[in-house]
């Protein structure tokens, strides 16, 4: 009677499956019966019954079969929610470009079917992700566009911009609860690791998620271990300043994080606030040893991944050195001072911009680091592009000897 029950059960939810996703309502997992999500050893059984009888294709069988085997699974993601992943995540629309480009270095780029905003105009860096349909920002979601596309799971960030992507998972789940919502950010140097290796869980990339970190760590520890034996009198004075004039990071901001990463003594590291605009006497009277100055967003939308030439870092660079009273500015003075597109300093590739920038600090100990081949190596076995650094692209003005 009980196995009768069951294959009435798993055969009703076979027909769900085949209606989906005009109505979804709830999560429904192929092979489960008793609609409890999970395919138990009974229900398995069932299945292979039903494949021996020609009522279920090979594939179908796979998929239960392999349902059974490694879910449900359950996660923590960086918003500190514990998710249950209850089958395979086949169809994921990605707001936040970050976790699109990490998804590309574990492989999983295939299972994409709907993009935020910044990630469909970056047509360069993204080229074939672009063409996907696109459901807005995190600003300004079109969550219409995201139902429509019936995905298994939506990711959003976790902290940043935390209060509109909680209001876009809320509207989301209520909408259609059988969508499951993972908040990940991919761009912050202290939980980036566990991202990885969480996305390679939920994706079924384990291994693309290890061989990944094996890169990842192998240019940041040897960077991060170097330093951790400097004296603060060994690591210079840095100012680090956004594209916007006297805008700079103070302690607290991912850029003060990366600065420190490098080796650099960030000059407003004492300040309380993460982002803050200081005055211009004050960068002159802490007399910074090394300047580094963002361009490629706000005003300053150059260098970068669509660059050949450098007159735009070059401008600034003289737009800068002049500014009233930094000839007595140490920087100025030993020539110290570079332009930084924070195309490799921001985002999920944040560990290149470091790089670069602990060679600028310490030229000396970090004689052996390439920067720019950890660049073209990530571009190339990472995010399968056919870019080439030594025909495109400006980062660092001027260019590193």
């Amino acid at each position: 009677m009980r196995s009768a029950t069951l294959l009435a059960l798993f055969l009703t939810s076979c027909m769900l499956l085949a209606a989906m996703p005009a109505a979804a309502q709830d999560i429904v997992v192929a092979g489960d019966g008793d609609g409890d999500k999970v395919v138990s050893p009974e229900e398995l059984e069932i299945a292979e019954q039903l494949h021996k009888d020609g009522k279920i294709t090979s594939d179908q069988l796979e998929e239960i079969r392999h349902i059974h085997e490694n879910y449900p699974k359950t996660i923590t993601d960086s918003a500190g929610r514990e998710v249950t992943i209850w089958k395979p995540l086949r169809k994921i629309v990605v707001f936040n470009s970050e976790t699109v480009e990490v998804m590309r270095s574990l492989m999983a780029q295939e299972t994409i079917i709907g993009i935020g905003k910044y990630t469909k105009e970056d047509v360069l860096f993204f080229p074939e992700t672009s063409k996907l349909p696109g459901v807005g920002s995190v600003w300004s979601p079109d969550c219409e566009a995201v139902l429509v596309l019936h995905p298994d799971a939506v990711f959003l960030y976790a902290a940043f911009s935390s209060s509109k992507a909680e209001n876009i998972q809320k509207t989301i789940e209520m909408a259609d609860p059988a969508i499951t919502v993972v908040r990940l950010d991919c761009h912050k140097p202290e939980s980036y690791v566990e991202e990885v290796e969480t996305l390679g869980v939920i994706l079924e990339r384990e291994d693309e998620a290890r061989e990944y970190l094996d890169f990842y760590q192998s240019c940041v520890d040897g960077i991060t271990d170097s330093v951790s034996g400097l004296s603060e009198d060994e690591k210079p004075r840095v100012y680090l300043e956004s594209w916007s004039d006297y805008r700079t990071c103070t302690q607290g901001a991912g850029w003060h994080q990366k600065l420190v990463m490098a080796g650099g003594n960030n000059i407003f590291g004492d300040m309380a606030v993460s982002y803050a605009d200081v005055e211009p006497e004050s960068v002159i009277v802490r007399d910074p040893e090394v300047v580094i100055k963002l361009c490629g967003a706000g005003k300053l939308k150059f260098g970068g991944y669509g660059e050949d030439d450098t007159s735009g870092m070059e401008d600034l660079l003289e737009n800068v050195i002049n500014r009233p009273g930094w000839d007595n500015v140490t920087s100025v003075r030993n020539g110290d001072v570079y332009m930084l597109s924070n195309d490799i300093l921001g985002g999920a590739k944040y560990f290149i911009g470091v790089a670069y920038m602990a060679k600028l600090f310490h030229p000396d100990l970090f004689e052996e680091i390439d920067p720019e081949a950890i660049h073209q190596e990530y571009l190339t076995r990472f995010q399968g592009l056919d870019y080439s650094l030594d025909e495109q692209g400006v980062f660092v003005y001027p260019e590193m000897t």
